[in-house]
């Protein structure tokens, strides 16, 4: 009893740390639901150690609880089980972790051992006291706690509410996360609608295209290095705190006669924090929310600025004072476009500064190494050059304290970031001076920006600390704002560029500064200094995806992904907006972030380098089916009815499975035929040889799995729907296991949203949504449809005069109503937005 109640304290506390908005109530009953559930059934059972299997129960929940609570402190969503990759990172981060500890989120585990010693003390009296359940309370409280989950989870899913709440409540999402990443496969399709056309593929080239105008090729033929500062944000830019300037040696930089300043430049991370900003700045490409894009595209193929800069005599190399492996640097950097990666190992290291070597010695031993570049030719060289101190907790030994703090900013984040950016700052100004005594400074770009924000907003404590203190609201945009600099020696250039852009666009206006050009390789970042159009920022990371700012306004996603529970406001008055204005930039933004995806996923950048820019669309795009606005349905599905439809025309055909007692798929004409012609009991009494040596009606013959396969082995151009009366898709799923060859030319239709990523992820291409009999709204189906990929749609001829055909239209997914039979009909739903249709025979005939 104690520990369900405590359970369920926590589940409150859970609500409230994760900021849960939408379905409190709702979330709270399935989170206690759940467990209690699981607590009844080893409560009630007659194990004689059920208080130690309860306390384990309830100990890996808590400790579950806790870790979410402190992810979603700092990156404000829940973590991924893929993100377990990434555990033997988390020592080098220690001090960050712990900087991450509240009060409140240490009240996940702290009572843990306080229980411990409690029950070792009562333990011979709770031995004494165990008391053994009759059967129906053994089964019969678990089975109503049970039913009462079973009934609300289907009331949620007939709602379509069940998104919303696997976003958010603890226990559906990490079993959702769980399953998706058991059943990943690395042939998945990238997620959402855009599968990349000739048309995205031009615009994307001509955005590559840069057009000279200003600063064009000032840093031509020069060095460059590019410095990416840890934890800078734009806030302590020109920053004098009681008098002290925090930042000297950037602020003079920035006023030098030979500097431009980007103060409206962001962040934009996936789950790689510091390494994907080097890589979304080095290939102007949208980072993986999967894992490391490090780590997911380590041999990917890449065309960003170290191969262009090589490509024209460069010698790249990257400096970072830590561990070669750490983010898999070391390998990532081949395919970048490296010649040497100079690392922990090949410093020597001194005093450490948080968690590597600190930036003194870092600067002071990297001028050796600068030296080294420099004279292996007469070339210019690239020098990528990661920072490494001013690291969260930001923590620095009493002798680097130089800022004198009020007594509200002692021990505080904000205060100890101040002190840790001002030492930072003063390397880069010895830095820049070194470079000068050693005569690289001249000839030489710099450029440098920060990698990501260093003092969250999520922390409602924290963003009232920094509200207070900048006196103006601290959200995502002061949260995300990075500087920008770029320095060319010996011009007169001075001046602050405030276009909206990120990390992104840093390619592009390097690109312009240095005055090469991307011949063969493509970017979806901007010139900031001289595009002069509209330019938004795509955030996947601490604001979900679809979220976006642009030069006036900040549209945030709801955290559970509801459209519809999203928010806007302006950015200078933070006035809230109408979000109904924003659905067409929403999509706008998906689709963008999509086609990087799409990009990535499938290599593009290797097809476009190894045949001249060009790319095979047929391959890409999916199937090229003839008569594919005709889906013929199977009344017998044998493979007398398959031979004379293919015979007919028909290329797409449907099909209806069913399992068998020893989990074998075959073909049924229907369910109810089944039952009433072979067994009275079909699931327990079927024997799968009588099964198939069976003749059915009309001298038809019955086909399983293995039929079909071959009969599609021996027709290379025909697809097929597979239509099920299962609730779930593990039937789907085995299809895939027992015949993978066969998993692009099989179109499984699915009922449900959750279905679809079980699927895609297992490597389905095509899959067809069939709304005719779920309850799903217009604006979910639109929104859902507008994330991810499908075949199509299939809707009844009701949904289809409603307009939902041309809706789904408009999001580039083609619709079939189910089923239709006269070509008059068929007629007039073209009118209607409609596709094609499933039919039993209406194609004409040869």
């Amino acid at each position: 009893m104690l520990l369900s109640i405590l359970l369920i304290l926590k589940v409150i506390l859970f609500i409230n740390v994760t900021h849960v908005e939408f379905n409190k109530i709702t979330i709270f009953l399935i989170s206690s639901f759940i467990s209690l559930f699981f607590l009844s059934i080893i409560y009630f059972s007659n194990n004689k150690k059920k208080q130690t299997v309860a306390f384990t129960f309830y100990s890996f929940v808590s400790i579950i609880m806790f870790v979410d609570a402190v992810y979603y402190t700092y990156f404000n969503a829940l973590p991924s089980v893929a993100m377990l990759k990434q555990l033997n990172q988390v020592a080098a981060v220690g001090d960050s972790v712990k900087s991450l500890l509240s009060i409140r989120t240490l009240l996940f585990i702290i009572d843990i051992p306080i229980l411990i010693f409690y029950l070792k003390k009562k333990k011979s009296k709770i031995e004494e006291e165990n008391i053994k359940y009759g059967k129906n309370v053994r089964i019969g409280v678990p089975a109503v706690i049970g039913i009462m989950i079973v009934v609300l989870l289907t009331s949620l899913g007939y709602k379509g509410q069940l998104d919303s709440i696997k976003a958010q409540e603890v226990y559906s999402y990490h079993i959702s996360d769980i399953k998706y990443a058991i059943s990943g496969d690395p042939t998945h399709v990238a997620e959402g609608r855009g599968i990349l056309t000739k048309e995205d593929l031009d615009e994307l080239k001509e955005r590559t295209q840069l057009k000279d105008g200003k600063l064009t090729g000032i840093g031509k033929d020069k060095n460059l290095i590019v410095l990416q500062v840890e934890s800078l944000q734009n806030f302590v830019i020109d920053l004098h705190y009681d008098g002290q300037e925090v930042t000297p040696n950037l602020n003079k930089l920035i006023k030098d006669k030979s500097s431009i300043y980007y103060d409206r430049y962001y962040q934009l991370l996936g789950r790689g924090n510091t390494s994907d900003a080097e890589f979304v700045s080095h290939n102007s490409v949208y980072p993986s929310m999967e894992e490391s894009s490090y780590v997911q595209y380590e041999n990917n193929t890449f065309y960003g600025l170290p191969k262009i800069l090589k490509d024209n005599g460069y010698t790249p190399w990257a400096f970072h004072g830590y561990k070669k492996e750490f983010w898999n640097r070391a390998n990532a950097y081949v395919n970048q476009g490296f010649e040497r990666f100079v690392s922990e190992e090949d410093y020597k290291i001194g005093e450490t500064l948080g968690f590597g070597l600190g930036d003194e010695d870092f600067f002071h031993q990297s001028i050796d190494y600068l030296k080294e570049l420099d004279s292996k030719d007469d070339n210019p060289f690239y020098a990528f050059m990661v920072t490494l101190t001013s690291h969260n907790p930001y923590k620095m030994p009493e002798k680097y304290h130089e800022i004198s703090l009020r007594d509200e900013h002692k021990d505080t984040i904000l205060g100890n970031y101040l002190q840790s950016i001002h030492y930072t700052d003063k390397y880069i100004g010895e830095f820049i001076e070194r470079l000068k005594e050693e005569g690289l400074y001249d000839n030489t770009v710099l450029a440098l920006y920060g990698d990501h924000f260093a003092i969250a907003s999520v922390n409602k404590d924290v963003q009232e600390l920094m509200s207070n203190f900048l006196e103006k609201d601290y959200d995502y945009d002061t949260m995300m704002n990075i500087p920008l600099i770029v320095h060319v020696p010996g011009e007169e250039i001075n001046e602050t560029i405030s276009k909206m852009g990120s990390q992104l666009d840093f390619l592009p206006t390097m690109l312009n500064i240095m005055g090469y050009k991307n011949e063969k390789g493509l970017m979806f970042g901007r010139d900031l200094t001289n595009y002069k159009d509209y330019n938004f920022i795509a955030q996947q990371t601490y604001m979900q995806k679809g979220s976006f700012m642009d030069e006036d306004k900040m549209f945030v996603i709801a955290r559970d992904g509801i459209f519809d529970h999203s928010k806007a406001i302006k950015l200078d008055t933070r006035e809230e907006l109408d979000i109904s204005q924003f659905r067409g930039m929403y999509e706008k933004v998906i689709d963008e972030i999509n086609k990087s995806d799409f990009i990535l996923k499938k290599d593009i950048l290797k097809e476009l380098l190894q045949n001249n820019g060009e790319i095979d669309f047929d391959q890409l795009q999916g199937p090229d089916i003839a008569n594919k606005n005709y889906i013929k349905n199977s009344y017998y599905n044998s493979l007398e009815e398959l031979n004379k439809s293919y015979e007919e025309g028909y290329r797409l055909l449907a099909v209806d499975l069913q399992w068998t007692r020893d989990d074998e798929i075959v073909l049924l004409k229907d369910w109810y035929w089944f039952y009433n012609n072979l067994f009275e009991n079909p699931k327990d009494h079927l024997f799968l040889d009588e099964f198939k040596n069976m003749k059915m009606v009309d001298d038809q013959t019955q086909m399983t799995m293995e039929d079909l396969a071959k009969w599609m082995k021996e027709h290379e151009d025909a697809y097929v729907v597979l239509r099920t009366t299962e609730e779930k898709d593990n039937l789907l799923m085995k299809v895939k296991e027992d015949y993978p060859d066969l998993r692009f030319r099989f179109i499984p239709e699915i009922k449900y949203f959750d279905h679809y990523f079980t699927l895609s992820f297992r490597g389905f291409r095509n899959i067809i949504l069939n709304l005719t009999e779920t309850e799903y709204s217009e604006d979910e189906v639109l929104d859902f449809l507008n994330m991810h990929p499908h075949f199509g749609v299939a809707i009844s001829e009701k949904q289809a005069k409603s307009g939902l055909a041309k809706k789904i239209e408009k999001v580039g997914v083609n619709s079939y109503v189910d089923s239709i039979n006269k070509e008059r009909k068929v007629k007039k739903l073209e009118r209607k937005g409609v596709y094609g249709v499933f039919t039993d025979d209406i194609l004409p005939k040869k």
